[in-house]
């Protein structure tokens, strides 16, 4: 691993790119636009990244030696250092904490198919059931003329922000540690309200009479008829959608209301063999396993309207929130089509620590689903 006086020579270019992006434009700090990363060796990006991983903020900047390199002042708010740049390490980190905690709450990924358009928005077309399959043609005969239908759908991404509480009070005094905490918090909350977001075309759908969110098909359903999800229950979900030729290969559960969302064993609450049954008390990761293959991933959540989601600005996405979260069980590929034009931007940010002063996390993020009959929900009594 690298010292912060090798960090700053390896990354003597890319800081002062970072530095003239972040002072000229005056469009805040994306990784894919200005990064201390830029054009180094795989050995050189892994070895700073694994530094400015393992190191504090309130470290990088008091105690690792970057102090020494901010000129006369000795304060982050100086435009003078005595190492030019020396600063615009700090954007890097910043987002590398914003990034790893919301990583732990972010499962859209996991969980549907995430796609790029250069567009503002995306076109996705899905076949009509039944309309595409092979020909059989003589011997040096031509290929007859598809039938194929398509419908198609439109994402248009929406855009979701939230403001660290980094206070003029908390830079003056060098808190670094609250400082790091605030910018975890928020991490964890744009993560969070990420996979809701990607969630909400199936958690709102299955309840309409209309697929709104849909391209085609309908959702398949599954009642598990009491308080636990079972293992037969996921199962018939499972042979619901291979019958419409999606086989499930993800398995999203919800995890209230009081582990009656949790899989259980048939009898007693006897764990399933395949998937240990966890306790919401205790959930350390995601997946938490695999049932037949499907990695099982749980969405943190506390089932009322308070919070972010209490704002009028947000009553689009209200229908998250209901008396009970249900169980989905899908084929990733065919069935959430997630487009993100920007992921975890800080806005309104120029200046390394400063500017955490007003600054604004912004995300752009769009869902559909191409197919319902590539989901089953598995709802409850």
């Amino acid at each position: 691993m690298f010292n912060l006086s090798e960090i700053l020579e390896k990354t003597k270019e890319n800081r002062l790119l970072v530095e003239n992006a972040m002072d000229c434009s005056g469009a805040g700090f994306h990784p894919e636009e200005n990064s201390i990363y830029t054009g180094l060796s795989d050995a050189d990006k892994t070895g700073i990244y694994e530094y400015m991983h393992k190191v504090s903020l309130r470290k990088l900047v008091e105690k690792l030696g970057l102090r020494e390199y901010l000129g006369p002042s000795t304060t982050l708010t100086t435009g003078t250092t005595a190492a030019a740049g020396a600063p615009y390490v700090i954007p890097d980190k910043i987002y590398a904490e914003l990034f790893e905690s919301a990583r732990g709450m972010d499962l859209v990924p996991y969980i549907s198919n995430v796609v790029d358009s250069p567009g503002a928005t995306l076109k996705i077309d899905a076949e009509v059931p039944n309309t595409y399959y092979p020909k059989i043609v003589g011997g040096g005969g031509e290929n007859p003329n598809e039938t194929i239908q398509i419908t198609q759908g439109t994402i248009t991404p929406r855009t979701f922000t939230l403001s660290p509480q980094i206070t003029n009070d908390m830079i003056e005094d060098s808190q670094f540690e609250l400082m790091e905490r605030h910018i975890d918090i928020a991490g964890r909350a744009m993560g969070d309200f990420s996979t809701k977001m990607c969630l909400f075309p199936i958690m709102d759908d299955h309840r309409a009479t209309a697929t709104t969110y849909a391209i085609t098909g309908a959702y398949n359903g599954v009642n598990a008829g009491g308080t636990y999800v079972y293992a037969s229950d996921v199962m018939e979900a499972m042979e619901q959608n291979n019958l419409d030729g999606f086989p499930s290969d993800v398995i999203v559960l919800p995890a209230l209301y009081g582990a009656a969302t949790l899989l259980k064993g048939e009898g007693a609450g006897t764990p399933i063999p395949t998937l240990e049954a966890v306790s919401k008390f205790n959930l350390t990761q995601n997946p938490i396993g695999t049932f037949f293959g499907a990695p099982a991933y749980i969405v943190i959540n506390d089932g009322t309207t308070s919070g972010l989601w209490a704002s009028a600005a947000l009553q689009y996405y209200a229908g998250l929130y209901a008396t009970t979260w249900h169980t989905l069980v899908l084929n990733k590929k065919y069935g959430i089509q997630t487009l993100r034009k920007r992921w975890l931007k800080i806005e309104r940010y120029s200046d390394p620590i400063k500017d955490l002063q007003g600054a604004v996390v912004s995300s752009r993020q769009g869902h559909m689903v191409a197919r319902a009959d590539a989901t089953c929900v598995i709802s409850y009594a």
